[in-house]
């Protein structure tokens, strides 16, 4: 993945996600998605769980840091482009151990759903 490329960023397509994506959780992870649009993923945790901005941005790291090392089996799985978002739900800073294990389970699921998805 690019620096700067595959980043959801516009308000609307946030706006779009949230309304008409699927969602998959694997706690303490949530994966919004949509299919059918560019390969773009964003990141988020709650200011309401983590007051503290560099609680937040240490999370909004482990995750983006787990998406990077998943973006080319993504990207080469032969799916339809998706755009997706992760969410942390959970209450405790997590480790990158416990982040990478939830975020493969994540994606697996994502990946199962989506050859699902395709096959009917």
């Amino acid at each position: 993945m690019e620096p700067k490329l595959g980043r959801l960023k516009k308000e609307k397509q946030i706006a779009l996600l949230f309304d008409k994506g699927a969602v998959i959780k694997q706690f303490p992870l949530l994966l919004f998605h949509l299919s059918d649009v560019e390969w773009q993923s964003g990141v988020s945790v709650s200011k309401r769980l983590f007051k503290r901005a560099v609680d937040r941005n240490r999370i909004k790291r482990l995750l983006r840091e787990s998406v990077r090392r998943r973006w080319p089996l993504l990207v080469a799985s032969g799916h339809a482009p998706s755009s997706f978002m992760v969410l942390y739900i959970g209450n405790t800073l997590p480790t990158f151990e416990e982040i990478e294990k939830s975020s493969g389970a994540l994606f697996a699921k994502f990946i199962k759903h989506n050859n699902s998805v395709i096959n009917e």
